[in-house]
């Protein structure tokens, strides 16, 4: 029985990299639920493979193939398969995501930066570039590059993280400009802290070193941090992505917008 909430992504073919258990299924499912074919890549097959069976058993259409989006050769391989099993690509979501090091900048080692930037910033216009020439073919198309907060509002310990997505912000900008003549837009979605398997562990040691329960750090975390006193869900998010890759967003391109529940406006800008 389908469980399709819509035909607006209908006939489109949509790649999601860095699909896993959180934002990346979220916004593969809610693309599907919404008409499109959907092209998943990830580094685990049996995630790949997990998600596929959700978006079949909703009555939707999916292909997946495995991707290291930090391999040279893997954006193209992945894109040349996927256009000749399903055809030109008219969405892309890259949502590939290196947590970086951790560490101040004047300790952390350089040297080690290339594999953040090989996963937040080289592979996701790798990608780019493999789908822009179907993509034109095809009449235009949608791509959104999944971002972070931190690329606006960088904490002491994220800086090589940081240079990473605000180089993606900045390749946002510039992108939409060089090919909005081909019909294709190209927007980036800031995003802040979600509700998921990170935030538990990482507010269950927060909050044990703190001695306090889960629930009262989160319930804490959500009141002082987000305007709307409530962290947003990867379903939150996903649903800004399916706005921007849809029709309903027609006029925008070249925008980094914020889906973060207020975060920032309460807090650092």
């Amino acid at each position: 029985m389908s469980a399709l909430e819509s035909e607006m992504l209908a006939g489109k073919v949509a790649i999601v990299s860095g699909v896993g258990s959180g934002l990346g299924r979220s916004i593969a499912l809610a693309l599907a639920k919404n008409g499109a074919t959907i092209a998943l890549g990830a580094r685990t097959e049996s995630m790949l493979e997990k998600v596929s069976e959700e978006i079949t058993a909703l009555g939707g259409h999916a292909w997946w193939r495995r991707l290291d989006i930090a391999d040279a050769a893997g954006p193209g391989d992945f894109v040349g398969a996927c256009q000749e099993a399903l055809g030109n690509v008219q969405i892309l979501v890259n949502n590939g995501h290196h947590k970086g090091d951790f560490l101040p900048l004047p300790e952390s080692n350089v040297d080690t930066w290339p594999e953040i930037f090989a996963v937040n910033t080289y592979g996701p216009m790798r990608l780019i570039q493999a789908v822009l020439p179907g993509m034109a073919a095809a009449g235009g198309g949608s791509i959104v590059n999944v971002n972070s907060g931190a690329a606006v509002n960088s904490n002491p310990g994220l800086g090589a993280y940081s240079a990473s997505k605000s180089a993606l912000a900045s390749l946002t900008r510039t992108l939409a400009g060089e090919i909005g003549a081909d019909n294709i837009r190209v927007n980036g979605v800031y995003v802040s802290s979600m509700v998921g398997d990170n935030v538990i562990s990482w507010g269950t040691t927060v909050a044990a070193e703190e001695g306090i329960s889960f629930d009262e750090w989160f319930q804490r975390k959500q009141r002082e941090e987000f305007a709307l006193r409530r962290m947003p869900t990867t379903e939150d998010i996903a649903d800004a992505v399916l706005f921007l890759v849809s029709d309903l967003a027609r006029s925008m391109t070249g925008q980094n917008i914020s889906a973060n529940n207020g975060q920032w406006v309460v807090g650092p800008q």
